[in-house]
Order: structure tokens, then C-alpha cells, then sequence
């Protein structure tokens, strides 16, 4: 029987692929957050309508991209191509404009899917984190959200981003702008491509994005949107630009930027990035301000701005640079069980162990000593404990520390202590870090003086946890004043989310930060 192998243009994420792409999304999750933003899920299927009315029929994405269907009420539908369109579905059809204040704040991450040629960080099934504010017409909405997300792909630990942008105007400019467009292309309309001969009917802005050589130069001599712009759009995209450089954003006016969604108006971004490779992924991201999109989709005259990042091109470059070691995750224990009674008590010890918070499997077949070994050195396994005829008729368990390969044996009533205390120093947490360097407040870490942190009393010069140290003096919050500056993420406001610095893990709190600052 024939294979079934998955659909062309998609791959599945498997373990720790898949663990990484939920840390990007979780990553820019957190800032989300920081900048006031609530989550919000729509359904990966919406009414074909929906996209066609929001993101354009003159576009690629609608007139040939979209996985459409009749369901069987005899409704056509459609996989959602992108996340913008749905969230303002939702905000109109929950009235969420009447029962929020303004402006609406909303981040979503999902898959997205578009029928287009697979090619590097592109899947026809992909995945995206997006958010969008509306109901402000202020321009530092638009400054805003570009920030929230230059903070997140730095969260990631991605340096040197170029953000590009441009503005298409107000409904004025671009009125005048398509105008120019379509006298300019009127004479060339027989050299353009066929997609290029109905963009020029339904939105000539689009002929600009084509990628078809003989376009492409021919879009070069076309006319520049800076030519129709209005005083106030110079203005905007000048404090745009003026802002971002005051926060040390490498920032490039591209005024060739066109967007590929027909909502966009006002200013539009992109933000690229090329890794040490050189390797060009193109745009990681990108977005802009939509002024009627909410109007058109039948709801209130609400002016938004949003971005979207593509998960997959974060995911290759991360990846290639070595950024997401940090969330693989491996065993803590392996129980080598030899006989089908060792497997019966151990299965018992492995689910105590479980309970405690380890990781771990136990096998449940007998397999050579060699073959068991190797799967834990596969897995990362730190620890083996070996169970067999002999340690059960002795009652003790065979503890051998993998790193080391010291092994002693431990009474039956004393093993899961040990194996505690043993793994406790490099227990991998749900922030998906080591203990033994751990600098984030996910669990509960025991010092090397053997005390707990919130009632430690140890003596300033001679305690050795390296948590409660700093400059040679103990920053435990029970010694110090107001004015010394702690260490401990205890210290932060309630709702302040920090997930520690280093190892590009999330987000530098602001107190860290200005620690930074003040050594260097």
C-alpha cells in the first residue's frame, strides 16, 4: 500500500521544532502583553466573502491563493490566507468597538494558508504572529506598534533589523496616486504581464509588487507616491522615521515599498533582516494602517495598525544562529527496568518521580544494557536508574549519574529523594532553562547554603548562593534597603512580566536593563 506522505508545501513540526515555534510565538506574546495587548483566536475558516471584501480581490492572496470550499450547507468558505481580516470579523460581529475602551488592542498566532510555490521559510500551510490596534487615528498608534514589534524580534535575540517604511497616503493621495499609476502603464498595458493587465483595472498600486522582470523596470520609471503626498502624510512619516531613530532603530525610507493587501493606507513597514550567512529570507515581517478596513467589513468607521511576523523565517534564522538551543528539551532519568516484576515496581517509582516534576520513561521491553544506554544518551538523560532480579531482591535501586558515570546503589525508601536531590541543580523547568544558571523566577531555587531565599538568614560575607550575591554582598530582599538595586525577580511589581535576562529568553525587565547600563 502506497504511502501517504504530506501535502506539498507543508511539513510537520515534531518535538523540539515544534517547542521552538511555540517559544517565538510565546516570546512575542509576552511583549504583546507589556504594550497592553489581550489575545485574541479566531477560526482558521471564515466566509470566503470575509477575504475577498477585506484583503482585495486585485490580490494575489484572493484571485489566486486561497484554499476555498463549499461546506455542506452549500456555503463557500475558506481557509483564512491571513490573520488581519478575522480579527476585525470578530470586533465588528462582538461589538467589541461598544464594550472596550479605545484604541482595541489584539494579538493572535496561528497557521494561515495560502496556495503559492514553496520556497525558503515559505509553506502553503504557515503560521504567524500578528497584532492589530485600532480606533485611534494618532500617529503614535502607528509608532507604537512598530516598536512592540522591533521589541520582540530583539526579545528573540535578533540584532541589526532594518525597518523600511513609506506612507501610500490618505484616500486623497491615493486617489490621485492610482490615477497617475494607470496614465503612466495606459501605453505599456501590452508589454505587462496578465496579472499586471488586472491589476491595472482593480488596483494599478499593485502592478508596483509585481515580480516579473520586464515589470519590475518598467515599475522603476513609474511615478513616486511622495509626489501626491499631502503635508500631513510628509509629516507623519517624518515623525515615523524621526522617532524610530531616537530609539536607535536602523531605519530606511523606501518609498518603492508597496504592501501586498489592498486595506493598507498611511504608513506601511517592512522589517528585514540578513543573518551572518547572508542568506536572504526577505521580509520577517511587515504591516501598516488600514483607515476603512473596518468600515468596508460592515462595522464603524475605525481607522487600525498592525503587523504580522512569519513564524517560519524567524524559525530558519533563529535556528541557524543557534538561538534556540535553550528550548530542546531532554530526560532527566531514564529507569532501565530488566524483567517484567522490576518493570511492574519500577513503573511505580517512574510515576513518583513524574509526580515530582522529572521527566523521564522507563522501557518497557527487555533490551540490552547497550541499546537502553544509548537511547538515554540519545534523549539527554542525566540520570539512569537501573532495576533488575538483583536490586529487587535487595531493595535498592542502581543510580548511575550519566555525566559522570559514578553509580552507587539506593535503598528502595530512599531513591526518590536522592534522584531529587540529584536533579535538582539542572532540573529542567517550564521556562525551559537549567537550574544550575537559572536567573528567572519560574520555581523555587535552593541555594548552595542549603536555605530557601524568602527566609534565608545566612550571614552576608560567607553565603555562597550566587542568587542572593551581588558585588560581593547578599541581595536577598530581607537585607538590603529600598535604595539597593536587587537582583531577584521577586522584587518586580506583581503583574510585571519578566522572564529574565540572558540567553535570549523573552524579556529584559526595565530594572535589568538599567543595570546593564550602569556597568557598561
Amino acid at each position: 500500500m502506497a504511502i501517504i506522505t504530506s501535502p506539498k508545501g507543508t511539513h510537520d513540526l515534531i518535538g523540539n521544532e515544534d517547542r521552538a515555534y511555540a517559544y517565538i510565538s510565546d516570546t512575542c506574546g509576552i511583549v504583546a502583553r507589556l504594550y497592553g495587548f489581550d489575545p485574541l483566536t479566531t477560526p482558521i475558516f471564515e466566509a470566503n466573502e470575509l477575504f475577498a471584501r477585506g484583503v482585495g480581490d486585485a490580490t494575489d492572496i484572493v484571485r489566486k491563493e486561497m484554499y476555498v470550499f463549499i461546506d455542506k450547507g452549500n456555503r463557500l468558505m475558506a481557509l483564512r490566507p491571513e490573520g488581519t481580516a478575522g480579527v476585525m470579523r470578530s470586533i465588528i460581529a462582538n461589538k467589541l468597538y461598544a464594550t472596550n475602551d479605545l484604541p482595541l488592542r489584539y494579538y493572535y498566532s496561528g497557521p494561515m494558508f495560502r496556495y503559492e510555490r514553496p520556497q525558503l521559510g515559505r509553506y502553503r500551510q504557515f503560521h504567524q504572529f500578528g497584532v492589530e490596534s485600532v480606533g485611534s487615528t494618532s500617529i503614535i498608534a502607528d509608532l507604537e506598534v512598530i516598536l512592540l514589534a522591533i521589541h520582540s524580534l530583539q526579545a528573540l535575540g535578533l540584532e541589526n533589523i532594518t525597518t523600511k517604511i513609506n506612507s501610500l497616503g490618505k484616500q486623497e493621495a491615493r486617489d490621485a496616486y492610482r490615477e497617475a499609476l494607470k496614465k503612466y502603464y495606459e501605453p505599456h498595458l501590452k508589454d505587462v504581464c496578465p496579472d499586471c493587465k488586472v491589476r491595472y483595472e482593480q488596483n494599478p498600486l499593485r502592478m508596483l509588487d509585481c515580480k516579473v522582470p520586464s515589470d519590475v523596470e518598467l515599475a522603476k520609471a513609474a511615478p513616486k507616491v511622495t509626489d501626491f503626498l499631502t503635508e500631513e502624510d510628509k509629516k507623519d512619516l517624518e515623525f515615523i522615521k524621526t522617532s524610530l531613530e531616537e530609539y536607535g532603530v536602523n531605519v530606511e525610507v523606501d518609498y518603492g515599498l508597496v504592501r501586498g493587501l489592498d486595506y493598507y493606507s498611511g504608513i506601511i513597514f517592512e522589517f528585514v533582516y540578513i543573518p551572518p550567512s547572508g542568506k536572504d529570507y526577505g521580509a520577517i515581517g511587515g504591516g501598516g494602517r488600514y483607515d476603512k478596513l473596518v468600515e468596508e467589513l460592515g462595522g464603524p468607521s475605525l481607522e487600525g495598525v498592525g503587523f504580522a511576523f512569519g513564524l517560519e523565517r524567524l524559525y530558519h534564522i533563529l535556528n541557524e544562529e543557534g538561538k534556540l538551543e535553550h528550548t530542546a528539551v531532554k530526560d532527566d532519568f531514564i529507569l532501565v527496568a530488566i524483567g517484567e516484576e522490576a518493570r511492574t515496581s519500577g513503573y511505580s517509582l517512574l510515576t513518583a518521580l513524574r509526580a515530582n516534576g522529572l521527566r523521564g520513561i522507563m522501557n518497557f521491553e527487555d533490551k540490552s544494557f547497550k541499546s537502553l544506554f544509548k537511547i538515554a544518551e540519545n534523549r539527554g538523560a542525566r540520570v539512569a536508574l537501573i532495576l533488575g532480579e538483583a536490586e529487587i531482591k535487595n531493595e535498592v535501586v542502581g543510580v548511575r549519574n550519566l555525566e559522570t558515570q559514578e553509580q552507587v546503589e539506593v535503598p528502595f525508601a530512599e531513591v526518590i529523594n536522592y534522584i531529587l536531590d540529584l536533579c535538582e541543580e539542572y532540573h529542567a523547568c517550564n521556562c525551559g532553562c537549567d537550574h544550575e544558571d537559572c536567573d528567572c523566577d519560574n520555581h523555587d531555587h535552593k541555594c548552595k547554603c542549603g536555605c530557601e531565599h524568602e527566609d534565608c538568614d545566612c550571614d552576608h560575607e560567607e553565603c555562597e548562593c550566587d542568587s542572593h550575591k551581588e558585588n560581593g554582598e547578599c541581595c536577598g530582599e530581607h537585607h538590603h534597603d529600598e535604595k539597593h538595586e536587587c537582583c531577584r525577580k521577586h522584587e518586580h511589581e506583581k503583574n510585571h512580566e519578566c522572564t529574565g535576562k540572558g540567553k535570549g529568553r523573552g524579556v529584559n525587565c526595565k530594572k535589568h536593563e538599567e543595570k546593564e547600563e550602569e556597568k557598561a
